[in-house]
C-alpha cells in the first residue's frame, strides 16, 4: 500500500504538561515603555494573538513537534508496565533506551524516567517514541540507576545496564508504527538473592482480537493505537497514510473505517482481528476530514471543507452515491435516524446547520446557529449543537429549525456525547467536562479532566468514558457511575478521534 512521505524527526517522551507561557514576560515590558492608551491597545492585541494562535480551531493541540518518519523509517512507541505485586517501597530511574535494529544500536531520544513502584504498579507508562530505520529489531537495552529500596532514604543498589531480547524479532516497516513493551517484574527475590534485584522482560506487540477495544487516531503521527478497555493498556499501534481524519466503528458488521485526508480515501479494517480489508477512494474530495456512519452501516457521510461538499459513500459498491454543496467550509457531520434517515452538517464559519434527507440527499432545511457552531448530537428527539465561539450548547427542533434552548457550558465546547439521560460536553479551553440532563436548560456540574479535552467515546460494557486530551497527548478515563477520573492512558501522539468496540 503506497504511503506519502512524512517529515523526519527525533523521538520524544510524552510528558503531561499544562499551561501557556508564551507571552509571560511581554506585559512587564509594555508596562514600562507605554502609556495607558498604548497599554490598552497592546493588551487587546495580546488577547487577539493568543486567540488566533491557540484558539481558532478546537483540538489544535500544542505546538510541540511530533516525531515523523521518512519512507525508510518506522515509528516505535516504547511502553513500560509492572508484572506481579510487591510490598516494597522501590524506586529507580530508567534512561539510555536503545534498540538493536539489524546490527546497530540506535538510541531512543527520551528523558530519564523515575519509577516508583507504588505509583506505577498496575499502570502503564510511555518511555518514549521515536523514528527508527527499517529492519529487524531484536533487542532493547536501557540503564537502571538510582535504585532505592525502602524509599529515598533506603539503601541504594549498584547501577546496571539491562539488555533484553524480544520473544520474536520485530519487523520495522517503512512509514509504519508499532509498540514495544518492557515489563518490570515485581516478584519477591529468589532464594540467595539480595533484598531486591530489578528484573525486566521485553515483548513486541500482538494485535488483539476484536472486543473490549478502543481505537484512537493520532493525527500528528498518522498512527492508530489499540487499547484494551478491560485494563486500559495500549496493546498495539498501526501506521496509516495520512493526514488521518475521523474513524467510525460498525459494531454489527465488525468494521472499522478510518478517513485519510492525505490519500482522499477511507481505509477499511475487519475489527474482529484488525486485518486491513479495503481502500475506498474519494477522488472528488480535496481534504476530507470528518465522517459519520448511517444507522444501518450501509453508508458513510464525509465532509470536505475545501470544496464545501458533503458526500454519501455507498460502502458496498465503494462509490460516492451522492454529493451536495452545503454551507461554507462544512466540518462535523452526523447521520441520525428519527422515523427516517437524516444528515446534519455544521458550518462554523457560516454559523449554520444544514439538514439533508439521507436517502435523496436533498437539502431539507438550514438552521441559523450560534458563533462557530461545530459539534453535533441527536439525543431524545433534539439536535444539540456545540457553539465554540459563545461557550454554549443550543438545542433545536431539526424539522422546524426552532431553537429550543441555549445552555451555557465551559470555554470552547469541542464535542458532545449522550449517555443514559445525560449529555457530556468537552470544554477544550478550560480543561473540563460540562454535564447536563437531556431536556434541562442548565449545566448540572463541571468535572475537571485535564488540559485540552476534545472528542469523547463511551464503553457501555465497562461504564467508562474516554476523553481525548490533545494537550496532554493521552486519554483520560472517567468512571461513568461516579463521574470520577480513574486514570490517564499516555499516547505517542495527539488523539483526534476515538471509536469503541465493546
Amino acid at each position: 500500500m503506497a504511503r506519502p512521505s512524512r517529515r523526519q524527526s527525533v523521538g520524544y517522551v510524552a510528558h503531561f504538561e499544562s499551561g501557556f507561557t508564551g507571552f509571560a514576560d511581554k506585559g512587564s515590558v509594555m508596562k514600562n515603555t507605554s502609556g495607558p492608551s498604548q497599554r490598552m491597545f497592546f493588551c487587546w492585541l495580546l488577547i487577539f494573538l493568543c486567540l488566533s494562535l491557540g484558539g481558532c480551531a478546537a483540538g489544535g493541540g500544542t505546538a510541540r513537534n511530533a516525531p515523523r518518519v521518512s519512507p525508510d523509517q518506522s515509528l516505535v512507541s516504547v511502553y513500560l508496565s509492572t508484572n506481579g505485586v510487591s510490598a516494597e517501597r522501590i524506586s529507580l530511574t530508567v534512561d539510555g533506551v536503545a534498540l538493536l535494529v539489524g546490527d546497530l544500536w540506535i538510541d531512543l531520544s527520551a528523558d530519564a524516567v523515575k519509577l516508583e513502584r507504588e505509583k506505577i504498579e498496575g499502570k502503564q507508562m510511555l518511555l518514549g517514541i521515536g523514528a527508527f530505520p527499517t529492519g529487524d529489531c531484536t533487542r532493547i537495552r536501557f540503564n537502571v540507576k538510582d535504585i532505592r529500596v525502602g524509599g529515598d532514604g533506603g539503601p541504594g543498589l549498584e547501577d546496571r545496564q539491562i539488555e533484553l531480547p524480544f520473544s520474536r524479532s520485530v519487523a520495522l516497516a517503512g512509514n509504519g508504527s508499532t509498540c514495544l513493551f518492557v515489563e518490570w517484574q515485581l516478584a519477591p527475590p529468589a532464594p540467595g538473592e539480595a533484598r531486591f534485584v530489578p528484573h525486566f522482560s521485553a515483548r513486541s506487540q500482538e494485535v488483539p482480537l476484536g472486543g473490549d477495544l478502543a481505537y484512537v487516531v493520532c493525527d500528528d503521527i498518522d498512527t492508530l493505537y489499540l487499547i484494551r478497555t478491560d485494563v486500559n493498556f495500549v496493546v498495539a499501534a498501526l501506521g496509516l497514510p495520512g493526514p488521518l481524519g475521523e474513524l467510525v466503528v460498525d459494531p454489527v458488521r465488525r468494521r472499522l473505517y478510518i478517513l485519510s485526508s492525505g490519500e482522499r480515501a477511507i481505509h477499511v479494517f475487519n475489527s474482529a482481528n484488525t486485518q486491513y480489508l479495503d481502500r475506498i477512494p474519494l477522488s472528488i474530495a480535496v481534504k476530507p476530514r470528518h465522517m459519520s456512519l448511517s444507522a444501518d452501516g450501509a453508508s458513510a457521510f464525509v465532509t470536505d471543507a475545501a470544496t464545501n461538499r458533503v458526500m454519501k459513500v455507498d460502502l458496498a459498491s465503494r462509490l460516492v452515491a451522492a454529493q451536495a454543496t452545503v454551507g461554507f467550509r462544512p466540518e462535523r457531520v452526523l447521520a441520525f435516524d428519527d422515523g427516517g434517515g437524516w444528515v446534519a452538517v455544521s458550518s462554523p464559519t457560516a454559523q449554520r446547520i444544514s439538514i439533508l434527507n439521507a436517502e435523496t440527499f436533498a437539502l431539507v432545511k438550514e438552521i441559523p446557529a450560534g458563533l462557530e457552531a461545530d459539534s453535533l448530537l441527536f439525543w431524545n428527539g433534539q439536535l444539540y449543537v456545540g457553539e465554540r465561539g459563545s461557550s454554549s450548547v443550543s438545542s433545536f427542533d431539526y424539522r422546524t429549525g426552532r431553537q429550543l434552548a441555549r445552555i451555557t457550558v465551559g470555554i470552547e465546547p469541542a464535542y458532545l456525547l449522550g449517555v443514559d439521560n445525560k449529555i457530556f460536553v468537552s470544554n477544550y479551553r478550560d480543561a473540563s467536562l460540562s454535564v447536563f440532563y437531556a431536556g434541562q436548560n442548565a449545566t448540572a456540574r463541571r468535572v475537571p479532566v485535564g488540559d485540552g479535552p476534545f472528542v469523547l467515546a463511551v464503553s457501555e460494557r465497562r461504564r467508562q468514558l474516554y476523553i481525548a486530551n490533545r494537550d496532554l497527548h493521552g486519554l483520560t478515563i472517567m468512571d461513568l457511575s461516579g463521574e470520577r477520573v480513574k486514570g490517564v492512558i499516555p499516547l505517542g501522539g495527539t488523539p483526534f478521534s476515538i471509536g469503541i468496540l465493546d
